[in-house]
């Protein structure tokens, strides 16, 4: 019998169980769908393009998995309240130490890789390989990582064992925030003032407070980039965030159409995305407004890389990992 998670509402465990979530107590890990048509297709995802990762190297996970101070509308994963949950939080796990959560996420992932084993000629014997051996963990699957009590010693932990880090995180535990130094720090900034982010992500007047304290510390940190995920006619026209994103002063920017994907079709429609040519001109009409230029897109997944022009450290967006 398969183990129960009592931490986890059980209708919510069923959902995330049949998308194929790996979960162990609080942490999860999903195969990205890059990795699968890595193998599948030899594609590359765009964290390959633009920061040169290996995709079929990566695991995409989370140790908190379904906790979350935010409920946004363009979130594809499950959230409470799609399911007629109120309460936008849940009473926190009884957190594991980070090695075991380490320990966990592999443990996963691998289980995971395992099943293409009997695929190997298709994928070929080295790429199968390099792929049980990963070098790269997104924390970002679902959740807010910095919600995990010791996420600073769960980064610590992957960058001992060579594996390269990219934390994505809503910016709404300021502390934390200041703690961590992953490879590269993601902030999403998807709204520009209270009432729109109110609207979009659902957030509190103290948590939006708590985000814009997070960017003002953001320039202090290594490799930082925003990410704004932007929804047609609601949060679209970015001379809004220019102020924003000229006070955060980070390396890079990341500018995503919403995705008509997962349970995001039961609060957001297929009009709602953006074409990507109409998001290359979005993303270029604030180039004279503020310190950020366009220097890289994917059309796949309708994403584009803006730099930090004003950025005394000059970093290049391709990352050293092998001297990390």
């Amino acid at each position: 019998m398969e183990k129960r998670i009592p931490q986890i509402p059980e209708q919510l465990y069923n959902i995330l169980r049949k998308q194929h979530y790996q979960i162990e107590d609080h942490s999860a890990v999903k195969l990205c769908g890059w990795v699968r048509k890595s193998f599948l297709e030899d594609k590359a995802c765009y964290k390959s393009k633009f920061y040169g990762i290996n995709t079929h190297r990566c695991i995409q996970s989370t140790p908190s998995v379904i906790w979350c101070q935010q409920q946004c509308e363009f979130c594809w994963r499950v959230l409470p309240s799609d399911l007629g949950i109120n309460e936008p939080n849940f009473k926190a796990p009884q957190w594991k130490e980070p090695e075991e959560v380490a320990e966990d996420i592999l443990n996963m992932h691998k289980t995971i890789i395992t099943g293409y084993k009997g695929i190997i000629d298709r994928i070929g014997t080295e790429k199968y390989m390099e792929a049980t051996e990963p070098k790269h963990v997104a924390i970002s699957l679902a959740g807010e990582p910095t919600m995990y009590p010791y996420i600073d010693e769960l980064i610590n932990i992957f960058h001992k064992k060579k594996i390269s880090t990219f934390v994505v995180s809503n910016g709404i535990l300021t502390d934390v925030i200041e703690k961590i130094n992953p490879t590269q720090l993601y902030m999403s900034l998807d709204a520009h003032d209270l009432p729109s982010y109110k609207k979009i992500c659902k957030g509190t007047e103290q948590d939006w407070q708590n985000i814009l304290n997070t960017l003002d510390i953001l320039e202090e940190k290594g490799r930082t980039c925003l990410r704004t995920t932007v929804i047609k006619n609601i949060n679209d026209d970015l001379s809004k965030f220019a102020e924003l994103y000229d006070r955060a002063n980070v390396n890079f920017i990341e500018v995503k159409s919403y995705m008509n994907v997962g349970y995001s079709r039961n609060r957001l429609n297929l009009d709602d995305m953006i074409k990507h040519n109409d998001l290359i001109n979005i993303c270029k009409s604030i180039e004279d407004k503020s310190n950020f230029k366009v220097i890289d897109d994917a059309p796949e997944s309708r994403v584009v890389l803006l730099s930090n022009t004003t950025d005394s450290r000059a970093i290049n967006p391709k990352i050293d990992f092998e001297n990390l």
